[in-house]
């Protein structure tokens, strides 16, 4: 190698495919070390490596950026829980929802920083039609398991809304309080895999009879 070419410039490093992915990286770093109030194009350009004009390739703004660290959000959920669901291979619509369950609450504890602004309307424009199609992307998931029960006969249709809401709730709040540190501080001794496991199960034998169907 010669000294030219170990002295280039990072962007040179970069296929253009690449250096997107390379800026959301860095803006996962950045968000996770110092929140987001510290990110800027220019300081995730150079955590990542490359010239600080190098972003506007991709994002115009911070506000681009963010909407762009928000749906890449959503299709790494997507992907976990579909991770989740060829792993444990689910029977029925119950373990389906318990399966859907865990694998939101084990992205949301591994990605806080980004799991977080998934869900900070404030930094981006909610209604835009790629965050808007990432996030049903997502909710799919949990519409079907809760269809599913109700297919198999573990749930009256009339229950679907409310079932929902309920799954929702218990995943959702159950993330954001351990990643808030509320969990852990009061209850030291818990370890979130074990809790996840614990709390998705529960509330599923709460919600269906899993021993018989109508």
């Amino acid at each position: 190698m010669s000294a030219h070419d170990a002295i280039s410039k990072p962007k040179d490093r970069y296929h253009h495919g690449d250096l997107r992915s390379a800026l959301l990286r860095a803006t996962e770093q950045l968000v996770a070390d110092q929140g987001t109030g510290a990110v800027s194009l220019r300081e995730v350009a150079r955590i990542a490596g490359v010239s600080h004009g190098a972003p506007a390739h991709h994002f115009t703004n911070k506000t681009g950026l963010m909407l762009a660290f928000a749906q890449d959000g959503w299709d790494r959920m997507i992907a976990a829980i579909g991770d989740g669901m060829a792993q444990e291979q689910p029977a029925n619509g119950p373990e389906l929802l318990e399966t859907v369950g865990k694998a939101y609450v084990d992205f949301a504890v591994e990605n806080p920083g980004q799991f977080e602004v998934m869900f900070r309307r404030d930094l981006y424009d909610p209604k835009e039609p790629t965050y808007v199609g990432a996030g049903e992307s997502a909710w799919v998931f949990l519409s079907v398991s809760i269809q599913r029960c109700i297919d198999e006969g573990f749930a009256e249709a009339e229950d679907a809304e409310s079932f929902t809401v309920i799954a929702w709730s218990m995943v959702h709040g159950l993330a954001a309080l351990w990643n808030s540190g509320r969990i852990k501080s009061r209850f030291d001794r818990l370890e979130i895999a074990r809790l996840n496991r614990e709390a998705n199960k529960r509330l599923v034998d709460l919600m269906f009879d899993r021993s018989s169907r109508r």
